[in-house]
């Protein structure tokens, strides 16, 4: 984007539509605080209209469900009427030679009913209106036998099957009280549950609702649907409550039921219907209740949405790109598309052009003092290095006239020292980062010129160079480098005499516990001939260079023969701040 001249407001100049846009702004905003009182009050109204429809919903099931048992609970009751009617005859309560006659008169007519007996304290048969088999003539072990005793009043058994009308029957058993109130047998009738099946399909009920009836065992006995009522009935309460509405899926829909109990909770029918059929008045209420609100809300937002849009979005967004773009340092860009934009968003991008302008403008004078401090430094180390240099032609100079080998030795040294240290100075003038060296290659290169000026190929003396990557900064790799001199001349002049050919010496940095490194050079030499010497300068200086890099040093012998001289000392990797080493 081109650069733009932008004009500033004076202190007294008062921005154009300023006022309108405000007030334009401030009108939206209290709509919308208008608007959201009706549309809470609306949306708290249709909630409560949803639970009084549930509640309703609820009501009508049970009340569906009532009036759909009521032929069943007829039913039953109309068994314990002919059960206590038959008790009060004489001939049937002591079960007299003409019971079993009086017994078959009575279920005549009553298809529903497949038999009728009476039953002493005993479980002994006394007489039947179809008389079982011999073998079925006491029922002392039968279950509903056992609990008789225990209750006051008429009761249903679990279902069970008929050996004499060979169908499955529920039972009707009226307990039997003598005069002094002491348990006198039973009056039991069977009832034959094919007949439920037939009420239960001749009834009208809503269209695809699902009605079960259940025995006390809570086994399924008779259903219009039998299929979709034991998905839907697959756990039904063990107490049924008709004021509870339960929940079940069944063939991919959502289902609701009540479980109204019958003639003293001893069976119970389970009455069902889709919830999309139950609730759809309910859906109809909650639509209408909630569409004003929410088509007022809508019209507020679209309103909302494309004022802000035009007004406020859009211009937010140009600004953000903007900002973006000076964050990625294109401080020449200016935001000129702010002609038609609020003057609010003018004066921003007025102030954002000032402040990219003097961003760029402080960005150039740092990267121009920057480059000249790099020039500068580079400059310095390249004038230490050729210094460096110097001294060490000065040096050799002086060798060239010494006769001494001693003292020729001696300069030797010192040369190779000052090598190093300009060897150091000739990296850090040739890297970028003039904050850091590069430890594999300045080790390297040192080891190589080292092995170089001993004539260790003539002898036959291999160098090994096994170093890990590392940067470390100046001051630690000086110490490095003069340790490393040290360790290595005397190796290639200790460890192999004058004669001796053939050897390898190694030159290893590697990571080791404690975020550590270990320098070592090994030599395969003669070794270290008892304890080392520590008066000796060589000794000295590596104790030195070691400490000041926080290190420490040993020199000892190899068990295979040869020597090695090792340097433990800090990783720079874990800790980059060691810019101040202990000084000796």
């Amino acid at each position: 984007m081109p650069r733009s001249q932008t004009t500033h407001p004076t202190e007294n100049e008062t921005p154009p539509e300023v006022g309108g846009r405000s007030l334009r702004l401030r009108l939206l905003f209290w709509i919308i605080i208008w608007l959201m009182p009706a549309a809470i009050v609306s949306v708290v109204q249709g909630i409560d209209r949803v639970q009084r429809d549930v509640s309703d919903v609820r009501e009508r099931l049970i009340q569906t469900a009532r009036s759909s048992a009521a032929d069943e609970e007829n039913l039953l009751a109309s068994g314990e009427q002919v059960l206590r009617a038959l008790a009060n005859q004489p001939e049937v309560n002591a079960g007299a030679p003409d019971c079993g006659k009086s017994l078959a008169n009575a279920i005549k007519g009553l298809n529903y009913f497949t038999n009728i007996a009476r039953i002493d304290a005993r479980g002994e048969l006394l007489c039947a209106a179809v008389p079982p088999p011999p073998e079925q003539g006491n029922v002392a072990d039968r279950q509903w036998w056992k609990d008789a005793p225990h209750h006051s009043d008429f009761f249903i058994t679990p279902q069970i099957y008929s050996v004499v009308s060979h169908r499955n029957v529920l039972g009707g058993v009226l307990p039997l009280r003598n005069a002094s109130g002491a348990f006198d047998g039973v009056m039991a009738l069977a009832l034959d549950v094919g007949w439920l099946d037939v009420l239960l399909h001749s009834r009208s009920i809503p269209a695809g609702a699902v009605i079960a009836v259940f025995d006390p065992a809570n086994t399924m006995v008779a259903s219009n649907d039998p299929e979709a009522a034991e998905k839907i009935f697959a756990e039904p309460p063990q107490t049924a409550k008709g004021n509870e509405l339960l929940s079940a899926a069944a063939n991919g829909e959502n289902w609701s039921y009540v479980l109204v109990p019958l003639l003293n909770n001893t069976t119970k029918v389970g009455f069902a219907m889709r919830e999309r059929d139950l609730f759809a008045s309910t859906y109809l209420h909650v639509t209408t209740d909630l569409l004003l609100p929410v088509l007022m809300l809508g019209l507020a937002s679209a309103a909302i949405w494309i004022f802000t849009d035009r007004q406020i979005t859009r211009w937010i967004v140009y600004l953000r790109r903007i900002a973006t773009a000076y964050a990625r340092g294109h401080y020449a860009i200016r935001p000129v598309a702010l002609e038609e934009a609020p003057s609010e968003f003018r004066t921003l991008g007025e102030t954002f052009s000032a402040m990219a302008a003097a961003v760029q403008d402080r960005d150039r004078r740092l990267r121009e003092a920057l480059d000249h401090k790099s020039l500068m430094i580079k400059e310095t180390h390249h004038r230490v290095k050729n210094n460096l240099q110097i001294v060490m032609s000065l040096l050799s100079l002086q060798a060239g006239k010494l006769r001494d080998p001693v003292a020729k030795d001696a300069l030797r040294q010192a040369q190779m020292r000052v090598n190093a240290l300009a060897l150091v100075h000739r990296i850090l003038h040739e890297i970028e980062d003039l904050g850091s060296v590069d430890v594999q290659r300045l080790i390297r290169d040192l080891a190589h010129q080292i092995h170089e000026g001993f004539g260790a190929e003539r002898r036959d003396l291999r160098l090994e160079v096994d170093i890990v990557a590392r940067q470390a900064p100046s001051d630690i790799a000086v110490p490095l480098t003069l340790f490393t001199v040290e360790a290595l001349t005397n190796a290639f002049k200790h460890a192999y005499p004058v004669g001796a050919r053939g050897g390898v010496i190694l030159v290893s940095i590697a990571p080791i516990e404690n975020r550590k490194l270990r320098l070592a050079i090994e030599d395969d030499g003669l070794g270290v001939q008892g304890e080392p010497e520590g008066n000796g300068i060589g000794t000295r200086l590596i104790q030195a260079f070691a400490q000041q890099i926080g290190g420490t040093a040993t020199v000892t012998r190899r068990d295979t023969g040869g020597t090695v001289v090792e340097l433990i000392f800090p990783d720079p990797l874990f800790e980059p701040e060691m810019a101040e080493p202990i000084r000796a």
